[in-house]
C-alpha cells in the first residue's frame, strides 16, 4: 500500500503588500524629493545671508509631541500585528484603536499648530515648503487612519486571521513609513531650522 503526502494548500499571492510596497515607495520618494527641494533651497538661502525662518518662529514643542505620538503609534502598529499573527482578536482591536486615536491626535496637533504658527504661507520660500512638507504629511497620516478604521471594521467581523493577515501587514508597512518620514520633517525641519 502506497501512501502519499497531502498536497500542502498553495500560498496566497501577496498582491496587496506588493501594491502597498510599491505606493509606500512612491511616497517615500515623494517625500524624499520635497526634502531635497527644502534642503537645497535652505542650503542656497543661508548662503546668501537671507533668513531662512524668523527667530522663534518655529516652535520644538509641538513637532516634539508629534514625534512622541508617532513613536508612540509605531508600538501600537507592531502590536497589532503581532496579535493578528498569534489570532488575539481582542488586542487586535484594541491596538488599531489605539494606533487609529494616536493618529488623529497627530491631525490635531497638526492643525493646532497650523493656527498658532506666527508664519503665513505667502512669507518666504520656507513657508511654503514647511506648509506644503507637513500638509502633504498631515495626507499621508488621514489617509493611515481611514485605512486604519477600515481595518478596525475588517478585523471586527473577524476577516484577519494569522492566515489572513496581509491587510493588517500591509497597514503596518505603511503606517511605519508614516512615522519614518515624520522623524525627517521633526529633524530637518524643528530642530534644524
Amino acid at each position: 500500500m502506497i501512501t502519499t503526502a497531502p498536497v500542502a494548500p498553495a500560498n496566497r499571492p501577496r498582491t496587496l503588500m506588493v501594491g502597498t510596497m510599491f505606493a509606500t515607495s512612491a511616497a517615500l520618494m515623494f517625500f524624499g524629493g520635497l526634502f531635497s527641494i527644502y534642503l537645497s533651497v535652505r542650503s542656497d538661502t543661508l548662503a546668501w545671508g537671507a533668513e531662512w525662518f524668523p527667530e522663534g518662529a518655529i516652535s520644538l514643542l509641538p513637532g516634539g509631541m508629534n514625534m512622541a505620538t508617532m513613536a508612540l503609534s509605531a508600538v501600537t502598529m507592531a502590536w497589532a500585528v503581532y496579535s493578528i499573527l498569534n489570532n488575539d482578536r481582542v488586542h487586535a482591536y484594541l491596538a488599531i484603536l489605539v494606533t487609529g486615536i494616536l493618529g488623529v491626535a497627530v491631525i490635531n496637533q497638526t492643525a493646532f499648530y497650523f493656527m498658532d504658527i506666527a508664519i503665513p504661507v505667502d512669507y518666504n520660500e520656507a513657508a511654503v515648503l514647511f506648509y506644503v512638507i507637513i500638509g502633504a504629511h498631515l495626507v499621508m497620516v488621514g489617509l493611515g487612519v481611514f485605512w486604519l478604521g477600515l481595518l478596525l471594521l475588517r478585523t471586527l467581523g473577524g476577516q484577519d486571521t494569522a492566515q489572513h493577515r496581509d491587510l493588517v501587514s500591509s497597514a503596518a508597512l505603511y503606517w511605519y513609513a508614516t512615522v519614518a518620514v515624520y522623524s525627517f520633517i521633526w529633524l530637518f525641519i524643528y530642530i534644524g531650522k
